[in-house]
C-alpha cells in the first residue's frame, strides 16, 4: 500500500480553496473540452489568488507549518483553524462566481473588443454567445422542411448537442397557421436536424396568449 505522506497532506490542503473554486466556476460556466493539467492549472491560480487577497487584507497567512524532527526524519504539520479554512473558502467562492459573471456577460470581452486588442468573446462558442444575448420567442426550422414556434426555455451548452427546448410551441403549418402542442412544450434534439434559428421580436407588454397575439 502507498504511503501517504504528511507533506503530501500539507500541499492538499493548501490547494483545496483553490480547486473548490476552479470546480465551481466549471459549473457555472460552459467550458469546452479541457484537459486534466488545464483544470489543474486554473486551481493553482486560484490559489494564488486567494492567498495574495488573504495575506493583503489580514498582513499574514492563515497556515502555520511546523517541522518537527524525529528519528524518521523531518514532519511537517498544518497548524491552523476551522476559521481561516471557512474564509479562504469563502474568498474561493466569491472569485468564481465574480468571474463566471463576467465571463458569462463577456464583459471582458466587450472591454477588449473597445480597446481593439480582440474580436473574441469569452464564451465558448457562437452558439453559445447568440443565445446568452437572445432569447424569448424563436421561430425553428427543421431541414425537412417543418418550422416550429415557440418560447426559448433551455439550450444545450455543447452546440454539438444542439438541443433546445421550447415552451408554449406551436408547429407552423403551410398557410402559416399555427398549431398549438398540448403541453408545456416541446424538446428538439440533434436527431430533429435544426437547419436555423429565427429570434423574433414581441411585444412584452401585452398579457401572453397565443402567438398570434403577441408575436409583431
Amino acid at each position: 500500500m502507498t504511503e501517504f505522506k504528511p507533506e503530501a497532506l500539507t500541499v492538499l490542503v493548501i490547494l483545496l480553496p483553490g480547486f473548490l473554486a476552479a470546480r465551481l466556476e466549471q459549473r457555472l460556466t460552459v467550458k469546452g473540452d479541457r484537459t486534466e493539467f488545464d483544470k489543474t492549472v486554473d486551481a493553482l491560480l486560484y490559489s494564488f489568488l486567494i492567498y495574495v487577497l488573504y495575506s493583503s487584507f489580514t498582513k499574514s497567512f492563515p497556515f502555520d507549518i511546523r517541522d518537527t524532527i524525529t528519528a524518521q526524519g523531518h514532519e511537517y504539520t498544518i497548524i491552523t483553524n476551522v476559521a481561516l479554512l471557512a474564509g479562504l473558502a469563502s474568498i474561493g467562492v466569491v472569485l468564481a462566481i465574480l468571474k463566471s459573471y463576467l465571463v458569462n456577460r463577456d464583459v471582458f470581452g466587450k472591454v477588449f473588443r473597445k480597446l481593439r486588442i480582440s474580436q473574441k468573446t469569452w464564451r465558448d462558442s457562437t452558439w453559445g454567445d447568440v443565445f446568452h444575448t437572445y432569447g424569448e420567442a424563436v421561430q425553428v426550422q427543421l431541414t425537412d422542411g417543418r418550422s416550429i414556434m415557440g418560447w426559448l426555455k433551455h439550450y444545450s451548452d455543447d452546440p454539438v448537442e444542439g438541443c433546445i427546448f421550447l415552451e408554449r410551441a406551436a408547429w407552423v403549418a403551410a398557410d402559416d397557421a399555427l398549431i398549438e402542442i398540448d403541453g408545456p412544450g416541446i424538446l428538439l434534439s440533434k436527431a430533429s436536424e435544426i437547419s436555423s434559428i429565427s429570434f423574433l421580436n414581441w411585444k412584452p407588454t401585452q398579457t401572453p396568449g397565443l402567438f398570434k397575439d403577441i408575436l409583431s
